[in-house]
């Protein structure tokens, strides 16, 4: 299953642990996508996928304001 969750009204490090917390209920094969503001894009989420066993599948700029990182677990 795909899931989505938007962080953009949050600043690091909220949004990782965020991703870590919903990581933790998804099955084998489901993707979480997350939405983040230009300030959480920061983060390296190569390494935080690589931290939480998680592939990393897609990350880009959706507009301006908002980046977007595809994990899958």
């Amino acid at each position: 299953m795909k899931y989505q969750l938007n962080l953009t009204a949050l600043r690091c490090p909220i949004p990782l642990l965020s991703a870590k917390k919903a990581l933790k209920n998804l099955n084998k094969n489901d993707e979480l996508m997350l939405i983040l503001n230009l300030e959480s894009a920061v983060e390296n989420f190569s390494i935080f996928a690589e931290e939480n066993s998680v592939a990393l599948v897609e990350q880009y700029y959706a507009s301006e304001k908002e980046f977007i990182v595809i994990l899958k677990k």
